[in-house]
Formats: C-alpha cells, sequence, structure tokens
C-alpha cells in the first residue's frame, strides 16, 4: 500500500467513523464541526483532483470487510461533495 493509499484510507476510515458514531457518543455539532472544514477542502480541489480521490475512497471502500462501514465508504465522495460539479 502506498503512502496515497494510506492516507486515503485513514482519512476515510476517519469520516466513516464518525458518520457511525451514535449521537450519544459524538455530539452531531461536534461531528460537523469536523467534518464540514474537511469538506469544503475536499470541494476546493479541481475537478481533475475530486475524481481522483473519489477513486481512491472507492478503492478503498473494496478493502473494508465490514459492510456498514464499506457502504458508508462508497457514499462518502458524494458525501463530502466531491461528486459536485464545479
Amino acid at each position: 500500500m502506498s503512502t496515497e493509499q494510506f492516507l486515503v484510507k485513514a482519512f476515510a476510515s476517519l469520516l466513516v467513523s464518525i458518520d457511525l458514531t451514535d449521537d450519544d457518543d459524538l455530539d452531531p455539532d461536534v461531528a460537523s464541526q469536523i467534518v464540514e472544514p474537511i469538506a469544503a477542502m475536499a470541494r476546493d480541489l479541481e475537478p481533475p483532483e475530486r475524481a481522483e480521490l473519489a477513486s481512491l475512497i472507492r478503492t478503498a471502500a473494496d478493502s473494508e470487510t465490514d459492510p456498514v462501514r464499506q457502504r458508508s465508504m462508497r457514499t462518502l465522495p458524494e458525501d463530502i461533495g466531491l461528486l459536485d460539479e464545479n
């Protein structure tokens, strides 16, 4: 696994963990404060870089063994705005 693949998998795993955490365990406002700046940075990427990051996240999802986490990771590119047209 390359450093880039490792970082993308770690990034996606962290966001999925936040997404799947129960609201009683992590305040939704705190979760938003963590995720929103990341989503904003992702949306600021140029279209080719957004597409590349989305592809790397999908590849990371392919290696996820937990079906719930895998589903969440597969929707991550859309959830953080990587698939939005600019």
